[in-house]
């Protein structure tokens, strides 16, 4: 049996196309499917379900992905001992900035005290964005909003970030839960169409009287909060600060936006005991956050 048969499967499992494969290990699509095709004739029994449209497996084939995912695991472990690399392996994190604000520099910090010999490389981007850089990648550990958990290790958990209509105060319109009809007489800082967030801004019906803005950057449309130029449902905790010093409001509406989850959606299982340790410190950094931010985020354990 060939460890290249089983990387094959093992990222087929993974990425769901075999163009998506080939990309990731630098091989063509046929050569893909010619290493699937090998294992499944080395195990006598099929391990995709080609019978379905959308990419399924087998009951054999679910077998066959977890001890794929030891023996890939086993393989890592075995070079860098080899290499004499250990806990210099390096780890590769991706998140969506909304993280990377709030308990991210928490865990960075904890990973260097913890592991100082380790280098630890993050990747921030929207939802969007990563989604399209990961199949390419080397990431271990993923942390987006708009993506479907995949993962299949313990300690899962979801923080749950408070959404609100942000303005300046000299946005503000008048005292009392305000109307979504009263709201779209207002400027509005519109999120782009692949935000999780889009809806929000979108529904408001606007007459054409106010200014439409948008901004792809939570950073940039904060600053374009505080100049005054429209209002915008983000999650309160990215304000805070200037929250209490007074320089942003919320918006008191009749309706109250829904929550931001933002998960673990993605672990690299073929480094499982590895990427387990850094799953650990999010999952520990990321509780800390939201215990001393009780506001506007919660901490939900999926165990």
């Amino acid at each position: 049996m060939n460890l290249k048969h089983i990387e094959a499967f093992y990222w087929l499992c993974q990425l769901e196309t075999y163009q998506r494969v080939a990309e990731r290990l630098n091989i063509t699509q046929p050569a893909v499917s010619a290493r699937v095709r090998a294992l499944e004739s080395l195990v006598g029994v099929p391990l995709i379900d080609r019978g379905r449209a959308d990419f399924a497996l087998t009951e054999r084939g679910v077998e066959t992905l977890s001890l794929a995912e030891r023996m890939l695991d086993l393989r890592t472990t075995l070079l860098e001992g080899a290499t004499g690399v250990g806990q210099h392996s390096r780890i590769r994190i991706a998140a969506v900035s909304l993280t990377v604000k709030t308990w991210m520099p928490m865990m960075l910090a904890t990973i260097r005290q913890t592991f100082p010999d380790t280098p630890c490389d993050l990747v921030s981007a929207s939802d969007h964005q990563l989604a399209r850089y990961m199949p390419t990648a080397d990431i271990d550990l993923a942390f987006l909003s708009n993506a479907p958990p995949s993962m299949q290790i313990s300690r899962l958990f979801t923080v749950n970030y408070e959404v609100r209509w942000i303005a300046h105060p000299d946005l503000l319109p008048k005292a009392g839960p305000v109307t979504p009809q009263e709201l779209a007489h207002l400027p509005v800082i519109h999120y782009p169409r692949t935000s999780p967030l889009f809806p929000l801004t979108s529904e408001l019906e606007s007459d054409g009287s106010a200014s439409q803005h948008s901004s792809n950057s939570l950073g940039t449309l904060i600053w374009m909060l505080k100049q005054g130029l429209g209002i915008a449902a983000i999650p309160a905790v990215s304000v805070e600060e200037e929250l209490a010093a007074g320089m942003l409001k919320v918006i008191d509406t009749q309706t109250v936006p829904r929550v931001l989850k933002v998960r673990c959606a993605y672990a690299n299982m073929a480094r499982k005991e590895r990427v387990a340790q850094f799953l650990d410190i999010a999952y520990d950094s990321a509780r800390a956050f939201c215990q001393s931010h009780p506001l506007w985020c919660q901490f939900v354990a999926d165990e």
